[in-house]
């Protein structure tokens, strides 16, 4: 969701919440309000030794993000929880970018076990298009997957998450904030159809036709990835 009054919220989805992703996102969001109030003046979270020059550059140019507010939230999914629940999820629906497990959706007794996180990822693009998803597994981090990887144990976890999901979050900060600025003109431009721009804030705010889903064309949809997933596996 694009919220209207300048805040940014990263979610964080999974069953087993991890401390150490916890830890590393809330940081994250309390360093950057404290940047953009003027409490430091450098934002030290981030080494710059690494060189990331993305990360550097939103860094260095303050003024692409002096006028937000960043906040972490977490959600435990549980025994009832479903994709179908989340698609309905208020920190879903209230989020802009939500970091989610790649094997959050395992469970035996269901018949989407093999459901991913990036296949969440998909539907939610299609239904709530202005979130941002980011998803992460012990096994991400290969070169054909936006996965990210898990820290496993090995050397420092803030350096790991530096290299491998900052760069994300930044990307998808700068995203949000060019949407936003968009769909900003877009309000105050009169040549642009009225009933299409209110449709557009509705989206961004998360307004969604529950009957896209509570079909059964998704269940469809689920099972034909979980078929190509299989076959792609053998």
């Amino acid at each position: 969701m694009i919220n209207l009054d300048n805040l940014i919220t990263v979610c964080y989805i999974d069953d087993r919440l991890d401390r150490n992703i916890e830890r590393y996102i809330n940081e994250f969001c309390i360093n950057l309000n404290k940047y953009t109030e003027g409490i430091i003046d450098e934002f030290t979270y981030y080494d710059v030794e690494e060189k990331n020059l993305e990360v550097i550059n939103f860094i260095e140019n303050k003024h692409i993000f002096s006028k937000y507010s960043f906040k972490f939230t977490r959600y435990n999914f549980n025994s009832e929880d479903s994709y179908k629940t989340l698609l309905d999820n208020e920190f879903v629906k209230n989020a802009n970018i939500i970091i989610i497990d790649s094997w959050l959706f395992e469970n035996e007794n269901s018949t989407l076990s093999k459901f991913t996180g990036e296949q969440f990822k998909i539907i939610l693009r299609q239904i709530l298009p202005f979130i941002k998803t980011i998803v992460i597994s012990q096994n991400g981090g290969k070169n054909d997957s936006s996965t990210v990887e898990k820290w496993k144990g090995s050397g420092d976890a803030k350096a790991h998450y530096h290299e491998k999901l900052l760069p994300l979050l930044i990307n998808y900060i700068f995203g949000t904030i060019e949407e936003q600025n968009i769909l900003n003109q877009l309000s105050k431009d009169e040549e642009v159809d009225e009933f299409l721009v209110d449709t557009i804030k509705n989206t961004a705010a998360g307004l969604i036709d529950t009957a896209l889903f509570e079909k059964k064309d998704l269940d469809e949809l689920i099972r034909l990835f979980n078929e190509v997933k299989h076959h792609h596996d053998k």
